[in-house]
């Protein structure tokens, strides 16, 4: 940077996403909106000198109610995750991950506060733009980037934080929460192409916890570039020869890279469904595939089911209870004073 204003960057692509913080002091006129502008003064690939301007107008308000009713979540989640990512090159992550947990509690009792004093103080009051804050903060907490312990390799910890410093927010939401897809019991419609849409018709997607994983059944699952292929360990033999052209499980070629192309309407299916869930742009960064009992690689496949407990961390039903918890310490007189929570 050459001052406080520009910003240098060595290469811009079409996924590149800068995150920024403002601070106004001033006084803001209710009755006028706040207009943002940003330039971006490129070179392209054949030498082309070019702006790029992007404008916008936002509404002031001084409700807190107002400003939940029209905040975006998965923006907020974007940059706090950048933050988080930054900080924990120089903050231990203990620190790192409290102070996320302490995030989403002040967020929630603010609203809890200004605009919803008058409810039970036993019940949980989420405002609806943020009511999946809980679930987007554990699974930041619970990522590769951000949790403790020894099972993750420095390189993939720095490698996961490169990742969340440089996701748009739609790739940050993918990252947050895996998108698992049943493919054993697919409808006549399902994994097909819609011709309204142009988008391949999914079936209803499951949570991201084994006990919404059918032991009978097989899953695409896809993360942050990802993609698995879960198999249980009662699938029928019939439809891993539909599926993959092997009768069995234990025939089943963990190391294969890719999907086997079969004359197959299910294999026809299943190829589509993934090819619309990780496309082609983007690459498969880490295929495979995953039998239930029989590989290692399943240890780490848990760690996707944010839902679960795993890596020593919380389920996601014991997190939203903590938070209730330190919520309710915050909205009620103060007294004596109560040991901090910690995540873990």
């Amino acid at each position: 940077m050459r001052n406080h204003v520009d910003v240098e960057l060595a290469g811009v692509t079409s996924d590149t996403a800068i995150g920024a913080l403002l601070q106004y002091d001033g006084r803001l006129d209710e009755k006028q909106d706040v207009y943002f502008q940003i330039a971006l003064l490129y070179t392209t690939s054949d030498g082309q000198r070019r702006i790029r301007v992007h404008n916008l107008a936002v509404p002031c308000t001084t409700l807190v109610g107002g400003m939940f009713r029209n905040a975006e979540l998965n923006t907020s989640m974007n940059i706090i995750a950048k933050v988080a990512a930054s900080e924990a090159l120089t903050t231990p992550l203990k620190s790192i991950r409290d102070k996320l947990s302490d995030r989403c509690v002040q967020i929630l009792t603010s609203y809890r506060r200004n605009c919803a004093s008058g409810s039970s103080p036993g019940q949980l009051i989420l405002p609806e733009a943020y009511k999946l804050s809980p679930l987007y903060m554990l699974s930041l907490l619970k990522s590769p980037a951000i949790r403790g312990g020894a099972d993750v390799p420095i390189d993939q910890r720095i490698f996961h934080m490169n990742m969340l410093r440089q996701f748009s927010v739609r790739k940050t939401m993918d990252y947050f929460y895996p998108t698992i897809v049943p493919v054993h019991a697919l409808s006549e419609q399902q994994g097909e192409l819609n011709e309204s849409t142009g988008l391949v018709t999914l079936p209803m997607l499951v949570r991201a916890s084994y006990t919404t994983l059918d032991p009978a059944g097989a899953y695409l699952v896809t993360g942050d570039g990802s993609l698995t292929l879960w198999l249980g360990r009662q699938v029928p033999a019939q439809l891993l020869q539909d599926a993959l052209g092997v009768p069995a499980l234990e025939q089943v070629d963990i190391k294969q890279h890719t999907l086997p192309e079969l004359n197959t309407p299910l294999n026809r299916k299943i190829r589509a469904i993934a090819r619309q869930l990780v496309p082609a742009r983007a690459g498969f960064a880490n295929w495979q595939i995953i039998r239930q009992g029989m590989d290692q690689a399943e240890v780490h496949f848990a760690t996707k089911l944010i839902e679960d407990r795993n890596s020593d961390n919380m389920t996601y039903v014991d997190y939203v209870c903590a938070v209730h918890r330190q919520i309710q310490v915050e909205v009620r007189p103060k007294g004596p004073t109560e040991p901090k929570w910690s995540y873990n």
